[in-house]
């Protein structure tokens, strides 16, 4: 009887969210104004000093919601754990963009370091992104407790919670949905975090990875792609390719050579294939970092926050069961080098292994992510100054369409 009862608890849910589907909402900017919550304390806890902190968060909720509750979206900034604020002029867009969708959105920090210095050594990062951990699962069983405590004043469904960051909050997002044990851990790793308490124990008060609706990785990384291994919650990634921080495959953060190694999520995305996750991939073919947002000072970029807020939009109404979403996400990506010659080149650019590519879509953007040219690539060498391009560097890019393989390569122009 009691199983019967949850099943028909769940359909109900379900029936709900996709009644609220059909309305628009979760999709379309269906509200025109917000609300703004400031400087909410969720937890206190030491910092890397020594000294107690609190630890501050922003919530924004759609104004006039009827709704009876609403699925909460989580998003933590980058700052490399040394800066960083929830007061980015990015993070108050992602609020903003979310809330005006129907989702109550938390925008929050986490413990800092006191200085960059502490990206120069493996023990002090290791402790970095554990009290990151820390945090996120402080963050969510605040949510929790308001819920059951509180009369649910945010009105969270607490069954629908979505884990977000970019960069350092990608980390710990990351961290605290998948890493489940500290047994799989190599010695540093596990000495560190043992450092400061650890991340399991009373932070793991409702076995917290596998009650997380789906994760949002921009730009981050795990310390091994095997922490993927007992818990198939669904994530979203989204990449820079040459991104000079975080590694793309696997690698230090920064190219530090005294700093953990970490897979990026071209190295996650196959492997969470294997296991029958589903984790929708977007590659940024160029070197920067969080793209939508500079690094130190959090200003939006266009058009890079656009194209994240579709990107985490449709993952999100995928995971709802939004019904007729199309969600244009294509779930296996494979992304590889495509060599040039000459490079740098004054004119014509020749393409190794040429026929390969006959009859894909050849594009070229600048660095911005300006797209410049698109046209079917017929093999013949392509030239510089019939598509007007100047000195300076462009990403060429080559895709099949059947296989969704992606081939990219950049060449400097002379």
């Amino acid at each position: 009887m009691k199983k019967a009862i949850l099943i028909l608890f769940a359909s109900l849910s379900v029936s709900t969210v996709n009644a609220q589907c059909e309305g628009g909402r979760y999709i379309n900017k269906i509200f025109s104004q917000t609300i703004r919550t400031k400087d909410i304390a969720y937890t206190n806890a030491r910092n890397a000093a020594g000294a107690m902190q609190n630890v501050m968060m922003d919530v924004f909720e759609p104004k006039n919601d009827t709704a009876a509750l609403r699925p909460l979206v989580i998003f933590e900034h980058g700052g490399a754990y040394w800066t960083g604020t929830k007061d980015y002029e990015s993070q108050i867009a992602m609020g903003e963009e979310f809330a005006k969708r129907g989702y109550v959105v938390s925008s929050a920090t986490y413990r800092l370091e006191a200085s960059p210095l502490s990206l120069l050594f493996q023990d002090l990062m290791i402790k970095a992104v554990g009290r990151g951990v820390q945090d996120t699962k402080e963050l969510v069983r605040y949510f929790f407790n308001s819920a059951r405590d509180s009369a649910n004043p945010f009105k969270i469904d607490t069954s629908k919670i979505f884990l977000c960051g970019a960069s350092a909050g990608a980390f710990n997002v990351l961290h605290a949905v998948y890493l489940d044990s500290l047994d799989i851990l190599d010695a540093q790793w596990k000495n560190s975090l043992e450092g400061i308490g650890g991340v399991f124990g009373r932070y793991d008060f409702i076995d917290f990875g596998k009650k997380i609706f789906g994760v949002v990785n921009i730009n981050g990384a795990l310390g091994d792609k095997s922490f993927l291994d007992n818990n198939h919650t669904n994530f979203l990634s989204v990449h820079n390719i040459w991104d000079p921080e975080i590694p793309f495959n696997r690698g230090r953060p920064y190219n530090i050579s005294s700093l953990m190694y970490v897979d990026g999520s071209n190295i996650l995305h196959p492997y969470a294939e294997a296991l029958g996750m589903y984790n929708p991939f977007y590659v940024i073919p160029d070197a920067g970092h969080t793209s939508y947002s500079t690094d130190l000072f959090g200003t939006v970029v266009q058009p890079f926050f656009d194209s994240t807020v579709w990107y985490m939009k449709n993952f999100f109404a995928y995971q709802l069961g939004c019904p007729n979403i199309t969600t244009g996400i294509k779930n296996n990506t494979t992304v590889k080098t495509l060599n040039t010659f000459p490079n740098p080149t004054i004119n014509d650019i020749y393409f190794e292994g040429v026929q390969q590519y006959i009859g894909q879509t050849i594009s070229v953007t600048d660095i911005s992510g300006k797209e410049l040219y698109q046209e079917k690539f017929t093999g013949k060498p392509l030239s510089t100054q019939s598509i007007g391009l100047t000195k300076g560097l462009y990403i060429v890019r080559l895709t099949n369409e059947k296989t969704q393989e992606i081939s990219v390569g950049k060449i400097l122009v002379e």
